[in-house]
């Protein structure tokens, strides 16, 4: 008799203590992939709240001006609207 077992099934071509090395170090690779992706992550969600606490002091400082600029353009209008309805 041979030593195939009576299923018909074939033996592995590798052994098992090969195919779980193999498997250990696929693990190793995917956790050390993991850890790289997950500091390229930390380190690009760090700059965007940097750009975003930069983008916030821009707009409390332009908020404020652009109002200012909105009410002289509406006080200059007004002002020259009354005075073209003197004049004539």
């Amino acid at each position: 008799m041979s030593d195939m077992p009576a299923t018909g099934a074939k033996a592995p071509a590798r052994p098992a203590a090969e195919i779980r090395a193999d498997i250990v170090r696929e693990r190793a690779a995917l956790t050390s992939s993991f850890e790289s992706l997950r500091d390229d992550l930390d380190e690009a969600l760090d700059a965007a709240a940097q750009r975003a606490a930069g983008a916030g002091r821009r707009a409390r400082v332009i908020g404020p001006v652009v109002a200012g600029l909105v009410v002289a353009a509406a006080v200059a209008r007004l002002f020259f609207r009354r005075r073209s309805t003197r004049v004539h």
